[in-house]
C-alpha cells in the first residue's frame, strides 16, 4: 500500500522474485518470533540484511531482530536495533517502518525506563497508525497505553484503552490481538475486584490462545488464571496453572516468564505458610528480576520477601525483612539515578510511592532509624546532595557548565559513536551498570526530539544527571548530626498523605521513631502552605494550631519548656514549605521563640554542610541590593547601624557578579516570583532578574540573606526537593542561607523583623538561628503580633546546619 503522505518516496527497483522472497521471509520472521522460533527469526533478518534487498526490507529485518532481542530479554541489543531501524525508515520516507519499530520500543520504555517515555513512543506511534490509516498498529498502541496507565495505577483508564484496543481488534478480525487484549483485561478487571468478570475474559483469552501457537501470550493467561486462582484461595489449580507457565517459558527460552514463575510458586507456597520455601524462592526471583533489569519485578520479589521473613518470627529474621524493603527502595534510586530527565525520576518516586512507604512503616516498627533516614533521604531528594558532593572533570569549569556536561554528554558520546547504519549498535564502556546503558540507550534513540540543548534545559533537568545513587549510610548520616542538638526528620507516607512518620534524637543522642495519623485540619494546613494564593497570605499564628501535630509530644513539651537548646529540622518534599518558626509548641508560644533552630533539605547535605565548616572571618563590607521598587522592605535603621558596613552595588548586573564571587555577605531585597520553567525567579530590579541557574556558576556567598518571597521554597514542589536559589547557594558554597519558604510581606512590619534578624549579625560570631531566634522572640513579644499575617516574618526561616 503506498504512504498517502510520501507516496513519492519508493524503494530502490528489486526484482518481482527478490520482492515476493522478501516478503515470505518477513511473514516468517514475526511468525517465528510470536511461536518463540527465536534462532529460525535471527537467521531470517540475518539473510535479509546480507541479501540484495532494498531499503524497506532491511528496516523491516532490523525491526525483525529487534522483536528477536526483546522477546529473549537482551534489551540493549533490541533498542540497537530499533534504533537503526528507525534512522533507516527516516532516510527513505518508510513511515509504516518507523511505526512498527516505535511499537517494539514502546515495549522496551514501558518496561525498561519509564512510563513517560513509553507514552512518548506510544502518542508518535498513535499518530503516525492514524495518518497512515493503519487500524492494527491503532489498536496496538492503544494497547500500549493502555499498559502506561495500568504502571501508573491509573485501572479505569488501563481497562478503558484496552477495552477499545480489544473493538479495533476484533474490527480487523485479529484473533492474536483480541487474545492479547482480553488477557489484560481480565487481569485487570481482577485487580479490580471485579472477580467474575475478571474470569470471564480471561476464559475467553484461554480459548483464542488454543487457536493459535503463541508461547508468550499463552503464558501470559496461565499466569493470570493463577492469580485469580490463588485469590479465591484454589492453590492447587493456582500452581498447576503457574507450572503450565513455568513449562512454556522453559521450553521456548522465556527467560524472564520462567522468573515469573519462580515468584509464583513462592506465592503459592506463602498461601500455604510455607514461609521457609517462599523464603527461598523469593530470594531466587529477586536475583533474577535484578539480573534482567526488571524493577517492577525486584520491587515486587523484596516486597513479598519481607513480608515472609515477618511471617517466620526470628528477630534476625525481620531484621533482614526490613533490609528487604530498603533494598526495594534502593533499586528505585539506583534508576531514578540512571535517568538524565527529572520527570522521569519524578514517576520513579510517585510509581513506587508503596514501596517507600512499606519501607518507612517496616522501619519504624522496628526501630531501624539507620533504614529509616537513608528512605527519608531518597524522598527528600538526591539532586542538590550530587550537586554538593559532585567533582568537576578536567577541562569543566563552572557548575553550570558541569551540568550541562552532564546533561547532554551522554547523547553527545552516542552520536559520535554511533557507526553507519547496517554496520552494527552503539559502542558503550563494557563496566557501565545494565540500568544506566538501557537509559543511556534510550536516550540516544531517534525518537523525536530526545537530545536536549543545554541552553534550553531547565535547572531541574540540568540537576538530574547528579542524581545521587543511595548508599546504605544510614549510621553514618545520624553521626554526622552536631553535637547538644535535638534532630527531628519528617516525612509524609508516599501512599498514604494523612501519615507522617518522624525521626527524632534528642541532645544526648537517643533516636525514636514513630508515626502518627495527622487530622483533617493539618493536612488542610499543609495543602495550603503548598500554595501561593490568598489563603496563604492571609494566615495568621492562631489559623494555625494543627501544625502542633507535626511534632512529637515529648519534643512538643520540651521546647515549651525551653529545654531544646538547638533544634536541626529535615522536612521532606512539600514539609518543606512549613512556616516552621510559627509551629505552636504550646499555648500562644511558637517553635521559633523556644529554641534556635535551622532547616536543612536532607542529612546528606547536612552531612556535607557540617564538613565544611563556618563561615570564614568577616573580609570587607556586605554588600546590599534592594528593588527600587520595594515599598516596605528598606532597612533604614540597618543601614544606619554603625556596626553595619555596606557595598551598595550599581547596577543588578553587579549584583550577579557579587553573587558568583565569593564574598563573604550578601543581603538582597527584591520581589520573588513563582514561575513555569525556571522555578522561580527574584526581580532586582525591573527588566533584570536573579536565577536559579545564576547560582551554578562561580561561588555564592558565604553568608547570603534573601529578603523576597519564595527564596527558599516553590509552591507546586510537594513531592520534590526545593530547588531554589537559597538551596542551591546553600549546596553550591554558602554556610548559611536566609530565604523565605512563602509570600513575604513588604511592609513595615516585614521590614522591622529583617532588621532585628541582621542587627545581630553584624558579627559572625552571632549564628542566623540564633539572630532569627532573637528576633522572633522580639516580634512576638509585642502586644499586637499575634494578629499580623504570618507572611510579615515566619515564612523567613535560616537554612543550613549548627556549626558551633
Amino acid at each position: 500500500m503506498a504512504d498517502p503522505v510520501e507516496p513519492h518516496r519508493v524503494p530502490a527497483p528489486v526484482t518481482a522474485e527478490l520482492w515476493d522472497r522478501a516478503l515470505i521471509a518477513e511473514t516468517e520472521i514475526d511468525e517465528a518470533v510470536h511461536t518463540g522460533r527465536f534462532d529460525r527469526a535471527a537467521a531470517l533478518c540475518r539473510e535479509l540484511l546480507d541479501g540484495p534487498y532494498d531499503e524497506l526490507t532491511a528496516t523491516n529485518a532490523l525491526i525483525g531482530s529487534g522483536d528477536v532481542h526483546r522477546a529473549r530479554g537482551q534489551v540493549e541489543q533490541a533498542i540497537e536495533q530499533y534504533d537503526l531501524a528507525l534512522r533507516r525508515a527516516d532516510a527513505c520516507g518508510y513511515r509504516f517502518g518507523r511505526l512498527r519499530a516505535l511499537a517494539g520500543l514502546g515495549h522496551v520504555a514501558l518496561n525498561h525506563h519509564s512510563v513517560e517515555r513509553a507514552r512518548t513512543v506510544y502518542g508518535e506511534a498513535g499518530e503516525l497508525a492514524r495518518s497512515i490509516g493503519d487500524p492494527l498498529y491503532e489498536a496496538n498502541t492503544l494497547f500500549g497505553s493502555a499498559e502506561c496507565a495500568e504502571r501508573s495505577r491509573d485501572l479505569e483508564g488501563a481497562i478503558e484503552a484496552h477495552e477499545q484496543a480489544h473493538a479495533l481488534y476484533v474490527e480487523v478480525a485479529s484473533v492474536t490481538g483480541q487474545a492479547h487484549a482480553a488477557q489484560r483485561i481480565g487481569a485487570l478487571y481482577h485487580r479490580a475486584g471485579q472477580l467474575e468478570v475478571a474470569r470471564a475474559w480471561l476464559v475467553g483469552a484461554a480459548k483464542a490462545f488454543e487457536l493459535f501457537d503463541d508461547p508468550v501470550g499463552t503464558v501470559n493467561v496461565l499466569e493470570s488464571m493463577g492469580d485469580l486462582l490463588l485469590h479465591l484461595e484454589e492453590t492447587d489449580q493456582a500452581e498447576a496453572c503457574y507450572r503450565e507457565a513455568h513449562a512454556i517459558a522453559r521450553a521456548r527460552g522465556l527467560a524472564l516468564a520462567e522468573t515469573h514463575a519462580v515468584q509464583n510458586f513462592a506465592r503459592v507456597a506463602r498461601a500455604r505458610h510455607d514461609w521457609p520455601t517462599a523464603v527461598a524462592l523469593l530470594e531466587k526471583a529477586a536475583a533474577a528480576y535484578r539480573e534482567a533489569g526488571d524493577l517492577l519485578g525486584v520491587c515486587n520479589a523484596l516486597g513479598k520477601l519481607a513480608e515472609c521473613r515477618e511471617r517466620l518470627g526470628d528477630a534476625a529474621v525481620r531484621a533482614q525483612a526490613v533490609r528487604d524493603r530498603v533494598a526495594a527502595v534502593f533499586a528505585i534510586e539506583e534508576y531514578r539515578a540512571a535517568h538524565r530527565e527529572t520527570v522521569v525520576q519524578q514517576e520513579y518516586r510517585e510509581r513506587y510511592g508503596p514501596v517507600y512507604a512499606s519501607a518507612l512503616r517496616a522501619a519504624v516498627r522496628a526501630g531501624a532509624p539507620e533504614s529509616f533516614v537513608v528512605v527519608a533521604d531518597g524522598l527528600a531528594g538526591r539532586r542538590l546532595a550530587g550537586l554538593a558532593t559532585q567533582e568537576v572533570p578536567a577541562g569543566v569549569s563552572g557548575r553550570l557548565s558541569l551540568l550541562q556536561y552532564f546533561s547532554v554528554g551522554s547523547d553527545e558520546r552516542l552520536r559520535a559513536q554511533r557507526r553507519p547504519p547496517g554496520a552494527g549498535g552503539m559502542q558503550l564502556p563494557p563496566d557501565m551498570p545494565r540500568r544506566e546503558r538501557v537509559s543511556l540507550l534510550l536516550g540516544g534513540a531517534a525518537i523525536g526530539a530526545t537530545v536536549r540543548e543545554p541552553a534550553r534545559a531547565a535547572v531541574e533537568d540540568l540537576l538530574a544527571a547528579v542524581y545521587l545513587p543511595p548508599v546504605d549510610d544510614g549510621a553514618a548520616l545520624l553521626a554526622a548530626v552536631p553535637g547538644r542538638c535535638h534532630l527531628l526528620q519528617l516525612v509524609i507516607d508516599p501512599d498514604d498523605p494523612r501519615l507522617l512518620h518522624r525521626l527524632w534524637r534528642d541532645e544526648h543522642g537517643e533516636n525514636r521513631l514513630d508515626s502518627v495519623e495527622l487530622s483533617d485540619a493539618c493536612t488542610g494546613l499543609l495543602a495550603i502552605v503548598q500554595t501561593d494564593g490568598p489563603k496563604h497570605s492571609a494566615l495568621r499564628p492562631s489559623d494555625v494550631t494543627a501544625l502542633r501535630e507535626l511534632l512529637p509530644e515529648e519534643l512538643r513539651r520540651a521546647l515549651a519548656d525551653a529545654a531544646v537548646p538547638r533544634l536541626l529540622l529535615v522536612p521532606a518534599s512539600g514539609l518543606w514549605l512549613v512556616p516552621w518558626g510559627a509551629v505552636p509548641v504550646g499555648p500562644r508560644r511558637l517553635l521559633a521563640e523556644s529554641t534556635e533552630y535551622v532547616v536543612c533539605p536532607s542529612l546528606l547535605i547536612q552531612r556535607v554542610l557540617a564538613g565544611r565548616g563556618p563561615a570564614r572571618p568577616v573580609d570587607g563590607p556586605a554588600h546590599l541590593w534592594r528593588n527600587p521598587r520595594m515599598e516596605g522592605l528598606e532597612l533604614v535603621e540597618l543601614q544606619a547601624d554603625k556596626r553595619w558596613t555596606f557595598d551598595r552595588p550599581a547596577t543588578a548586573s553587579r549584583v550577579l557578579t557579587v553573587l558568583a564571587a565569593d564574598a563573604h555577605t550578601v543581603v538582597v531585597l527584591c520581589h520573588g516570583r513563582p514561575a513555569v520553567g525556571p522555578g522561580h525567579y527574584l526581580e532586582l530590579e525591573p527588566g533584570s532578574w536573579l536565577l536559579p541557574a545564576n547560582l551554578l556558576d562561580g561561588t555564592p556567598p558565604q553568608r547570603l540573606y534573601l529578603i523576597t518571597c519564595w527564596g527558599g521554597g516553590i509552591p507546586g514542589q510537594a513531592l520534590t526537593e526545593p530547588v531554589t536559589i537559597g538551596t542551591l547557594a546553600l549546596v553550591t558554597g554558602s554556610v548559611e542561607v536566609l530565604a523565605t519558604v512563602g509570600e513575604y510581606g513588604d511592609t513595615p512590619d516585614g521590614d522591622q523583623f529583617a532588621q532585628w534578624v541582621l542587627e545581630s549579625l553584624s558579627t559572625t560570631d552571632t549564628p542566623l538561628s540564633r539572630a532569627v531566634h532573637l528576633a522572633s522572640r522580639r516580634i512576638l513579644a509585642l502586644e499586637d503580633a499575634w494578629e499580623w499575617p504570618l507572611r510579615d516574618w515566619a515564612p523567613l526561616l535560616p537554612m543550613g546546619t549548627f556549626h558551633h
